[in-house]
């Protein structure tokens, strides 16, 4: 059976050798684009997994050491701070460091030494006291390559050791026995999360070019399966050679598709999220992940052909005298309507538990696969008006070619309504960005304990003498004065700003001092995050939609091979031809994008309004919307050199 089938494509000639490579190379960048989605997943986790060490476990008994953490401020950037303090010789060393910090070392992050190389001592590393930097951290001690983190010796009866921390961004001091079974940052579930989303954005579109790969060239084959059936093959012989035809190409795809995705990790390992590059091994999901990729795809493609074989098996004498198939259902359309007012609902009704964002997320996923059902319906309604309106022959060419098949016509322009649903969907998610750069009058505040809140003041104020006036507050910015606690207000110019946080620092034992500006530097980072998520989902969608695009403009010209020769015999020049064919993507193009974008605005409207509005998120959408559409005809032109090559060979094919 083998035989015959690799009889059969070679017999078929170029164009089958063609339609061949075709289904591979579609395979193929699904592939590469489900490898990307499912290996996204595991790089937080890893990133979270390196950093737990800083939220180590309280020690059962005695510990050996006593950790604390803070976040630290220069200008607009933030540095974790890691206090540590051995209680015997045998304190272990941390993640990423050769021995226990000594009192006075400091250890530093590559990025960490490269941003205060230059920065005078009085502007930041004197809020440690009288230290040296010892060396640099290793890259198990930080979530990415560009994370900025200090680790500070310190002796264990320093008051930085004993004094609580009330930022929720800091660990108070407690007694540790290892830097193992540690807490991983809650920050890293929430970006877990929008990896996931955007881990279905981009894979939903990549399964759905995927299967749609072994339909590529479908009539051929069909026309040709069918003509075996009447000639004595069984069901079953039509079965295997079908799954042998597509399962070798797909194998063939998804095995380059994967060597791809490894040599090209290197390179998606440069874009920066939460405020650095990637480890490259971050971005390996993994063997046997990797493998149930692999396998996967040519399992979905072999699905895909199999349930295309229906008509060939059931009724091989329709396909052969090419009978015309009954009109879709409208059920696919109330699948759509009803997938996406569950969703609506869902937005307004479930909380904020996991549980309640894992059924969104289903959903969200749920209507978007529900796109591919109802596009083709719309195709075939779209195809049907502008066919009782036609004035020209192109248009009646394209139209009929809508009405008569439109899962074909679907296949050439479903990435950009997928696409175009994903962008209406995130794109206009606010992203706004807060200026936290000086003033010229700033305002740095600390959290302190309530009886010690008026000496240490006075302290301090002797202390700074006129570069800054210090008062005991109720409140300054976020922090609020309480029974426990006391607020210490350093009112300063932007000049002074970061010389009279390091006295600050120095002098107020616990949480680091700051401005009400300086909560926005992790949400700025978020911002930014988000941003380049959302830019790099609808790079890769919108590519998708290009090379689907191009790969079923081509596939779409060998189906109707014989149908252009007959034409091109009967006089019709290739003028209309082409025009019928960018009518043919064009038409469903410009309805069926347009009307993505919406829905994907209104799903996700309820949201969106709870957030506000920014207009650099109609800006994403408008460029990417702009420059997708123009690369999806660019690449139908493709398939110009080919239909002229079409038209012109009027010799017999054995298929």
């Amino acid at each position: 059976m083998t035989e015959l089938a690799w009889r059969l494509t070679r017999l078929g000639g170029r164009s089958a050798l063609l339609s061949t490579g075709l289904t591979a190379l579609a395979v193929a960048v699904a592939t590469l684009l489900l490898q990307f989605a499912v290996a996204g997943n595991f790089a937080f986790d890893a990133r979270g997994d390196r950093t737990s060490w800083r939220d180590a476990p309280e020690a059962d008994g005695t510990g050996t050491a006593i950790l604390a953490t803070a976040v630290d401020h220069l200008g607009g950037d933030s540095i974790t701070r890691v206090d540590l303090a051995a209680l015997d010789g045998d304190a272990p060393a941390p993640p990423g460091m050769d021995a226990f910090p000594a009192p006075g070392e400091v250890w530093l992050s590559p990025a960490a030494a490269d941003l205060l190389d230059g920065v005078p001592e009085s502007e930041f590393l004197a809020r440690y006291g009288d230290v040296e930097v010892a060396g640099e951290l290793g890259a198990d001690a930080l979530a990415h390559p560009n994370e900025m983190v200090a680790v500070v010796g310190r002796a264990a009866d320093d008051p930085a050791m004993t004094a609580e921390r009330f930022s929720a961004d800091g660990v108070s001091p407690r007694e540790i026995d290892g830097f193992t079974r540690g807490r991983a940052d809650a920050v890293y579930g929430f970006y877990m999360i929008l990896m996931v989303l955007a881990a279905i954005l981009m894979a939903v579109p990549a399964a759905v070019f995927g299967a749609a790969a072994a339909r590529l060239t479908v009539s051929r084959r069909d026309e040709r399966l069918a003509t075996l059936r009447l000639i004595g093959a069984t069901p079953g012989q039509v079965v295997r050679l079908t799954l042998i035809e597509t399962v070798l190409a797909a194998v063939a795809g998804s095995v380059a598709g994967t060597v791809a995705w490894m040599l090209v990790t290197p390179l998606v390992a440069l874009i920066p999220i939460d405020g650095g590059r990637w480890f490259v091994a971050d971005l390996w999901a993994g063997a046997p992940w990797t493998a149930v990729v692999a396998l996967g795809v040519p399992v979905l493609v072999a699905g895909s052909a199999l349930i295309g074989l229906r008509s060939v098996v059931i009724s091989p004498l329709g396909v052969a005298r090419r009978v015309k198939p009954k009109g879709l259902r409208a059920i696919r359309a109330a699948v759509f309507v009803v997938l996406s007012i569950m969703f609506m609902v869902a937005t307004q009704l479930v909380g904020g538990s996991m549980v309640a964002v894992a059924i969104l997320i289903v959903l969200f996923a749920a209507t978007l696969a529900a796109v591919n059902l109802i596009g083709p319906w719309t195709v075939q309604r779209l195809g049907r008006i502008l066919a009782r309106t036609a004035k020209g022959p192109a248009r009646l060419l394209a139209a009929r070619r809508l009405a008569e098949d439109p899962k074909a016509a679907w296949r050439t322009v479903s990435g950009v309504a997928i696409a175009g649903f994903i962008a209406g969907s995130v794109a206009l998610f606010p992203m706004l960005v807060t200026d936290t750069s000086a003033q010229s009058t700033e305002q740095i505040a600390a959290m302190v304990p309530a009886a010690d809140a008026e000496a240490l003041a006075a302290a301090l104020s002797a202390e700074l003498g006129d570069r800054a006036e210090v008062e005991v507050v109720d409140s300054s910015g976020y922090l609020t004065a309480d029974g426990d606690s006391a607020v210490i207000e350093a009112t300063t110019s932007g000049a002074d700003l970061e010389s009279v946080r390091t006295t600050m620092t120095a002098a107020l034992p616990g949480d680091p001092p700051e401005r009400e500006i300086d909560s926005s530097i992790m949400s700025n980072r978020l911002v930014g995050s988000v941003r380049i998520g959302v830019t790099v989902v609808l790079a890769v969608v919108f590519a998708t939609a290009a090379v689907s695009a191009a790969i079923s403009a081509i596939g779409s010209v060998l189906d109707r091979r014989q149908t252009y020769r007959l034409l091109h015999l009967a006089g019709t020049p290739q003028r209309v031809l082409d025009q019928a064919r960018r009518q043919e993507t064009v038409l469903p193009l410009a309805f069926l994008g347009g009307a993505s974008v919406l829905t994907g605005m209104l799903l996700t409207a309820p949201v969106i309004g709870a957030m506000g509005f920014d207009v650099s998120g109609a800006l994403i959408l408008g460029a990417t919307l702009a420059i997708g559409t123009a690369s999806v005809i660019a690449a139908g032109a493709l398939s110009r050199p080919l239909l002229r090559s079409v038209m012109e060979d009027v010799s017999p094919r054995p298929d």
